[in-house]
């Protein structure tokens, strides 16, 4: 309370404050014992200075935390190499897609065709209680999960800056990894036992193929969402006389477009099975696109040919990994042909392929030539969703489970 004219008191609180200031910097009284003490001889020792305690040298400890710090990417970095790599990954598409891909790879392709023991496994009949399992994964997939995370934004191109509300639902990655898992267990059920024992199934491996190309060093760094692998050597009979889509010719672009140049690399391939695994031959392996995931350089939409390009790096990577892990790094025409089936989809569209490795000497267009059997954009069903609160799947394709079924049983 403020001394005034009236009341002529303080308040107790601001005394005691004051009072606290005046004594917290009181200065101590010398009593001239010290300086009688060292006329007697007697040494004076700072207290502060007696109960310090000595610095002695410490060993270093080396404390064990989640990782260990990475390396700063100099010319000191164990990966670091003065010749550039151009580099491809699993979340990046070539600029010119299918065509850019022919290039890369040396590949022709078979439109439209899939090799003759594939086409009659898929022209069987699967029994009705099939078809029901898998409408109801693809329901489980899109409409009854219980993930609820924020959807990409929606975007009207006539008002681009109209904020829609954001929307909460199940993600790409979710859906994808559901519906594929659940038609493997399906098939696996269905299939004999002389089948699934000569069979592995691994998800989410990493896979690394790199090859030398007119002068050029490149690598493929592809993730396999689920790679079936076998105890045998897939095997297939194809034909030759059938149309092939050549090799184009992409001037005035070169093969190298959009693709990144890396300093830091790793020169031998990596196949994800070692050699001492009884049942490392790769089968099938399945290729997710993610479109939250999946994008250009630019930042433009995924095109159609763009995606069917993925499909065939994608096998390409597999497939050069495990032939050079049979053969060494320097392996150029193979001794047998590498075959690998390749699936991707979104979801709802599919991409059947099989790639026929025949070499990795990729220069140019001439001599020998690796194979690309496909069968594209096959639509699995329509729309999946609710429909007045009632779970409705529209226009369901059967054909396409008699495809992934024997690319299961080739």
């Amino acid at each position: 309370m403020r001394l005034s004219q009236v009341l002529k008191k303080q308040h107790l609180d601001f005394m005691f404050k004051k009072h606290w200031l005046v004594q917290g910097k009181r200065v101590p009284i010398d009593t001239g014992v010290e300086e009688y003490l060292k006329n007697k001889g007697i040494p004076v020792v700072d207290a502060l200075e007696f109960i310090k305690e000595k610095e002695e040298p410490h060993e270093k400890v080396n404390i064990v935390g989640f990782y260990e710090p990475p390396l700063p990417l100099d010319e000191n970095h164990p990966e670091y190499k003065e010749k550039p790599c151009y580099t491809l990954k699993n979340t990046t598409v070539l600029l010119e897609g299918i065509s850019q891909a022919q290039v890369l790879t040396k590949t022709v392709i078979a439109e439209n065709k899939l090799p003759p023991k594939i086409e009659e496994l898929a022209e069987l009949e699967a029994p009705k209680a099939i078809h029901e399992n898998v409408k109801k994964a693809i329901l489980s997939a899109n409409v009854f999960d219980c993930e609820q995370k924020k959807l990409p934004k929606i975007k009207d191109p006539l008002r681009p800056a109209y904020n829609f509300p954001r929307i909460l639902g199940i993600t790409d990655r979710r859906r994808n990894q559901i519906l594929t898992n659940r038609l493997l267990q399906i098939i696996e059920r269905s299939s004999g036992t002389e089948v699934t024992q000569t069979r592995y199934v691994v998800n989410d491996v990493e896979c690394q193929a790199v090859f030398d190309k007119e002068d050029e060093l490149f690598q493929f760094q592809e993730v396999s969402n689920i790679l079936v692998t076998t105890n045998k050597p897939l095997k297939h009979n194809t034909e030759n006389n059938i149309p092939f889509v050549e090799i184009p010719n992409m001037h005035p672009l070169k093969h190298t477009i959009t693709l990144q140049q890396e300093h830091f690399y790793d020169e031998n391939s990596k196949y994800p099975i070692k050699s001492s695994v009884s049942m490392k031959h790769p089968h099938t392996t399945w290729l997710h696109f993610n479109n939250t995931e999946v994008s250009n350089l630019y930042e433009t939409a995924v095109t159609p040919m763009q995606i069917l390009g993925r499909s065939l790096t994608h096998a390409f990577a597999v497939a050069t990994a495990y032939a050079k892990q049979l053969h060494g790094e320097e392996v150029k025409d193979l001794p047998e042909p590498v075959y690998i089936n390749c699936i991707q989809t979104d979801g709802q569209r599919y991409h059947f392929g099989v790639l026929e490795l025949n070499t990795l000497n990729v220069d140019g267009d001439e001599g020998t030539k690796n194979v690309w059997y496909c069968k594209n954009d096959m639509k699995m069903y329509d729309s999946s969703r609710y429909l007045s609160g009632i779970p409705v799947l529209e226009n369901y394709n059967p054909d396409i489970y008699g495809y992934i079924n024997a690319f299961y049983n080739c």
